[in-house]
């Protein structure tokens, strides 16, 4: 009972909070309501059947409506490249529906697409300064912390870390995928932070770290290491030598929490191309998943719908790799790639607007990456976008060997991204406009 009252008394703070106060604050109840969700909790039974995020969605919503004339006036959400990219994506899922191969899963993934939407609107438009950024990041990373908190509680079964997290985050690929994001974030608010606030980022990395090394997996190695790379390119030149000792100590703590089940699971990867009957059977089915997706985008250039790959697999697969996991009770293989999943089941249509996605995060890591050289940067801000930068990556690397097409924190990720661009944009031009009122009047008057 007291966990359920504290998580109460939190919610209806974070409510009144967030209008008395300002919008974040209902960012922060929604936020709550994806890492402690409580229907997944033992003491969840008390609440029934109340839907927490819906109700916190709506409580976001109201407060952005009720402080529009206090917040500040930012960009057009609606022309940002993520949201033309992801815009366009369900208005052809919204065409698919005449064909779709699973009507009823279709109109769930396009109606949790636009949900994800709705999400990226409230915390762009509560993302109002600078301050309100770095608080985002910090309740990002503070629950992807108590995640790790409930996967040591939880402990691995054959090897697997499954069932921490929520609807969408109760399996080891998506919980690796979170924590990753999560480190990344902490390590650029560790850098930019002061006071307090740095210490609580500080001390939520161990715990991501542990939470990260019990999920086992691979994808999400792949996705830390090339997060990383991208957040140490894109570093303000005023941290970098911080970042350096970090990493130090960061591979330092990682080495002593490791253990022999993800050292051995870690050595697989390279068994997704092996034909040999001893390599990791779980890695091996990626490369057969993809090559029989890429028979059915042969077969329906146009896509099949989503989770058409399920209803498909035991057409295009052979028995032994197909789960009891399929759309109904059939027995199939869904997609695990994200990529895949946007050839196969949106069709040429689906891969072009989803590289476009792609090619705009590259776009958006160098951009990242020229805030170095800015006059009148703030560092602050250019190591904020380099840790969204890498975070980001990190999700897109690791979706080559799941399907995160429809994961909430990317859309949260992408919502920072373009705000940190605009708050960097117009501090430089402020910091222009002092500098040449100062010129102009030193200059002689006319004569």
């Amino acid at each position: 009972m007291f966990y359920a009252a504290a998580f109460a008394i939190f919610c209806l703070v974070c409510t009144v909070f967030a209008f008395t106060r300002h919008p974040i604050w209902g960012v922060y109840f929604y936020l709550a309501t994806t890492y402690v969700f409580p229907p997944a909790r033992w003491w969840g039974y008390v609440f029934g059947d109340l839907r927490w995020a819906f109700l916190a969605a709506i409580v976001t919503v109201l407060a952005i409506v009720f402080h529009r004339g206090k917040l500040q006036a930012k960009p057009s959400w609606a022309t940002s490249g993520p949201v033309v990219f992801l815009g366009l994506y369900i208005l052809w899922m919204g065409v698919q529906a005449l064909w779709a191969l699973a009507p009823d899963e279709h109109v769930r993934g396009t109606t949790e697409l636009v949900k994800c939407m709705l999400a990226m609107w409230f915390v762009y438009r509560a993302v109002d300064s600078k301050d309100r950024l770095q608080e985002m990041m910090l309740a990002h990373a503070m629950g992807c912390a108590l995640l790790g908190i409930y996967a040591q509680f939880t402990g691995r079964s054959g090897g697997r870390l499954d069932g921490v997290g929520g609807p969408n985050l109760d399996d080891s690929n998506t919980l690796g995928m979170y924590l990753v994001t999560g480190a990344i974030c902490a390590s650029g608010l560790v850098m930019a932070l002061k006071g307090w606030r740095r210490y609580v980022a500080l001390a939520c990395l161990p715990l991501i770290v542990n939470g990260f090394v019990l999920a086992n997996s691979r994808g999400g190695f792949l996705g830390l290491v090339a997060g990383g790379l991208v957040f140490a390119w894109c570093v303000s030149k005023q941290h970098r030598w911080v970042l350096w000792a970090f990493a130090f100590v960061g591979a330092l703590g990682l080495v002593a929490v490791v253990d022999q089940t993800f050292i051995d699971r870690m050595f697989t990867i390279g068994d997704v191309a092996s034909d040999s009957e001893d390599a990791d059977p779980s890695a091996r089915s990626r490369l057969v998943i993809v090559k029989a997706q890429l028979e059915m985008f042969f077969h329906y250039p146009m896509g099949i719908g989503w989770r058409g790959t399920e209803v498909l697999s035991p057409e295009y697969m052979d028995e032994r790799w197909l789960t009891a996991t399929g759309v109904g009770d059939a027995t199939a293989r869904a997609s695990h790639s994200t990529f895949m999943t946007a050839l196969t089941e949106q069709g040429i249509p689906g891969a072009l607007i989803y590289s476009g996605l792609v090619l705009w995060v590259i776009g958006a890591i160098v951009r990242a990456r020229r805030m170095r050289h800015l006059p009148g940067g703030d560092p602050d801000l250019t190591t904020l976008a380099a840790a969204l930068c890498g975070s980001i990556l990190a999700i897109l690397v690791s979706g080559t060997t799941a399907d995160y097409l429809t994961k909430e924190v990317q859309f949260w990720l992408y919502a920072g991204l373009v705000s940190v661009f605009w708050l960097s944009d117009t501090a430089v031009a402020a910091r222009l406009a002092q500098a040449e009122g100062r010129e102009s009047t030193a200059l002689p008057a006319p004569t």
